[in-house]
C-alpha cells in the first residue's frame, strides 16, 4: 500500500445543511441578518427583530420609512419548524396575522415572507394561488371553530369579512436559496458558512496614477532613478526602456487593490493579514543587500510569488498579480523601500 496516499477527509457542510443545524434562536438571527443586508443595500431603512413572547407574528421587520404606514414595510416570520411546514402547520401564524392587522395591532405589510427551512409543495402552491388560499384559511377558521392551538379567536362576520377582502398575494415563501443569495452579499457570510462569494473585477487603473498611489510610485521612481542614472521625480519622466515595467507594476498594485476591496466588503481584516504574511515572507530578501533596487524588487516579487498563503481565506480568491501586488501596497504603506538611503 503506498502511504503517501491519505484521505483528505470529509467534505464540509452546505450552507444548506448548516441551515439544518441551527436551532430557534440562530434561524431568527440568520434571518435578522439578511435583512440588515438588505439595509446596507438601501431597502430598508430600519430593521427590527422582534422574535418571542409578545411579537404579534413578526419575528424581523423591514421598515422603508420611520412609520410604518401600510405598505411601506415588510414582515419575516421565521419560526424554526421541525419539519416541513404543511398549511396545517403554517395556520396558527397565519389566523394570528390576518387577527392583528384586522384588529389594528399593526399595520398591514408590503410583503409577507414565510421564512422556514422546508416549506412543504402545499403551503407554496398556496401562496402562488391567493384565492384558494383565503378560501381554504376561513374554511379551517369555521371547521376548527377559531380554536388553532397556540392562537384562538372567533371568527366574527366583520373578520370574515376582512378576510375576504385581504390580499393574499402579499403572503410569499422566502426560500433558503432566496436567504443565502442575500446573506452572501453580507460581510458575514464567510463567518457563518465557510464560504466567499465570486469576486468582482478589479479596479480600472486610471492612466496617471492618483494621489492615493503616491507612495508606492515615488518608491519604484527611485528604482528607475538609480537605474537610469537620471532625474526621475514624475512618471513622465521615467525612461523610455522602464516605461512598460512601470506599467505592470501599476497593474500588480491594482491587482492587490482589487482583492483589497474584495475583502473589505466580505471579509474585513483579511486583506490586511495577507499582507504582513507576505511582509514576513519575503522580509529576508527585503532587508538583504542587494546591488541596486531594480534586482531587489525583482527578487522581492519573485519570492513573494512563490509563497503560499493558503492559512488566510483569501488565498481561494487569489489572482495572478495579488501577491506581487501586496509588496507595493507594503511600499504604499512605508513598510517596503527598494532603495535604500546607504546605496
Amino acid at each position: 500500500m503506498n502511504s503517501s496516499i491519505y484521505h483528505p477527509g470529509p467534505e464540509q457542510p452546505t450552507p444548506e445543511q448548516r441551515l439544518l443545524l441551527l436551532n430557534d434562536e440562530q434561524w431568527e438571527a440568520f434571518i435578522e441578518r439578511c435583512a440588515r443586508q438588505l439595509k446596507v443595500e438601501g431597502i430598508y431603512l430600519q430593521v427590527v427583530r422582534l422574535g418571542g413572547a409578545g411579537d404579534k407574528g413578526r419575528d424581523v421587520c423591514g421598515y422603508s420609512q420611520e412609520l410604518p404606514i401600510e405598505s411601506t414595510w415588510d414582515l419575516y416570520q421565521g419560526k424554526h419548524y421541525a419539519v416541513t411546514l404543511s398549511p396545517s402547520g403554517f395556520a396558527p401564524e397565519l389566523a394570528k396575522f390576518l387577527w392583528c392587522v384586522f384588529s389594528g395591532e399593526y399595520t398591514c405589510p408590503k410583503n409577507y415572507y414565510i421564512c422556514a427551512l422546508r416549506v412543504g409543495p402545499a403551503l407554496h402552491d398556496y401562496t402562488l394561488n391567493p384565492d384558494k388560499f383565503k378560501a381554504w384559511i376561513l374554511l379551517e377558521w369555521k371547521q376548527k371553530s377559531g380554536n388553532f392551538g397556540t392562537f384562538k379567536q372567533t371568527l366574527t362576520p366583520e373578520l370574515e369579512a376582512f378576510i375576504n377582502g385581504f390580499q393574499f398575494d402579499i403572503i410569499k415563501v422566502k426560500t433558503t436559496a432566496d436567504l443565502l443569495e442575500i446573506h452572501a452579499r453580507s460581510d458575514k457570510h464567510w463567518e457563518v458558512f465557510g464560504v466567499l462569494p465570486a469576486r468582482q473585477p478589479n479596479p480600472v487603473m486610471p492612466e496617471t496614477p492618483g494621489a492615493e498611489e503616491h507612495q508606492y510610485v515615488k518608491a519604484l521612481l527611485e528604482v528607475y532613478e538609480e537605474a537610469g542614472q537620471v532625474l526621475c521625480s514624475l512618471p513622465s519622466e521615467i525612461p523610455n526602456k522602464y516605461k512598460k515595467h512601470f506599467k505592470s507594476q501599476r497593474m500588480l498594485f491594482y491587482s492587490a487593490e482589487g482583492l483589497y476591496r474584495f475583502s473589505r466588503d466580505k471579509l474585513p481584516g483579511a486583506f490586511d493579514e495577507l499582507v504582513s504574511q507576505v511582509e514576513v515572507g519575503v522580509g529576508s530578501d527585503l532587508n538583504y543587500p542587494h546591488p541596486d533596487g531594480l534586482t531587489k524588487l525583482t527578487k522581492v516579487l519573485a519570492t513573494a510569488n512563490g509563497l503560499q498563503v493558503t492559512a488566510n481565506p483569501l488565498h481561494a480568491r487569489l489572482q495572478a498579480g495579488d501577491l506581487g501586488g501586496t509588496c507595493h501596497h507594503l511600499a504604499n504603506q512605508g513598510r517596503a523601500k527598494w532603495v535604500d538611503e546607504n546605496e
